[in-house]
């Protein structure tokens, strides 16, 4: 494995990429005497504002790119896999196979603009389905003064309160962490609630090999936020140093493969 990690402006910015480095050295060390098992890292430092000019090594690099997992920003490996790959990631949202009540605890629905005019009014969670970080806003739609909507595709959920917000990480279909990150850590959810969610959008087929589910707790349930394909994603704490390198090792390659299939049909 071989990994390309952001510094920004020649430091390391993200948690994710610290914890990798950390499960790289653990790693290496317990392979030292097999060099085959060895683990490397490549740092590419890019200014605050990321200029298109400066993501990229050198142009020698391009032969060599296919090696590398790019660790950074959101803005970062998607510029690496637009250059190279000419793919772009798209927010996963809340998977369809979780819309159901059972998961949700509310109705969700993915639609363009002009579909918010069926909507009963009410507020509502509003977020782009085409562009990570994206237009994602709570709206009260139909009503007077509603904050606008530009023209896209967007995942429409009904505002539900919200006590407590935890990350899952799930690795080949199984729950291998789970970390708060914001609200009260004492509210504890309910883990059998999130081990279904992973089991019905597993048997979607839509499910990555590595992936987060953000999930909710109120005074009722346990339920559904959104999912997140595992690149540039927060930990919050969640240090498996023997999961985390293959996790994202793992779901680049699969995203890329998957994408190139699809992209030929």
């Amino acid at each position: 494995m071989k990994f390309l990690i952001q510094k920004i402006n020649g430091e390391i910015r993200h948690d994710f990429s610290f914890a990798l480095l950390e499960s790289i050295r653990f790693r290496n060390w317990l392979t030292r005497n097999n060099k085959k098992e060895e683990i490397k890292v490549k740092y590419i430092s890019t200014p605050e504002l990321l200029d298109p000019d400066d993501i990229y090594p050198p142009i020698e690099f391009k032969s060599i790119h296919s090696s590398y997992v790019p660790i950074g920003s959101v803005e970062f490996v998607t510029a690496f896999l637009q250059e190279f790959y000419g793919l772009t990631p798209k927010p996963r949202n809340v998977p369809e196979a979780l819309f159901h009540p059972r998961y949700s605890c509310r109705p969700i629905f993915n639609g363009n603009h002009m579909d918010f005019e069926n909507v009963i009014g009410g507020k509502y969670f509003v977020k782009s389905n085409t562009q990570i970080k994206g237009f994602a806003e709570i709206v009260k739609l139909n009503s007077p003064g509603m904050l606008p909507i530009p023209a896209g595709n967007y995942q429409v959920s009904e505002f539900i309160s919200i006590n407590s917000e935890w990350r899952a990480f799930v690795y080949e279909g199984k729950l291998v962490g789970l970390q708060n990150y914001i609200g009260e850590f004492t509210v504890f959810p309910n883990v059998d609630a999130i081990k279904s969610m992973i089991s019905a959008y597993e048997k979607s087929g839509e499910a990555p090999v590595a992936y987060t589910l953000d999930v909710g707790v109120n005074d009722y349930d346990t339920f559904i936020i959104e999912a997140h394909d595992f690149f540039s994603c927060g930990l919050y704490g969640f240090a498996d140093y023997a999961k985390l390198p293959l996790m994202l090792n793992k779901w680049f390659h699969q995203y890329i493969q998957r994408e190139m299939v699809l992209n030929k049909k």
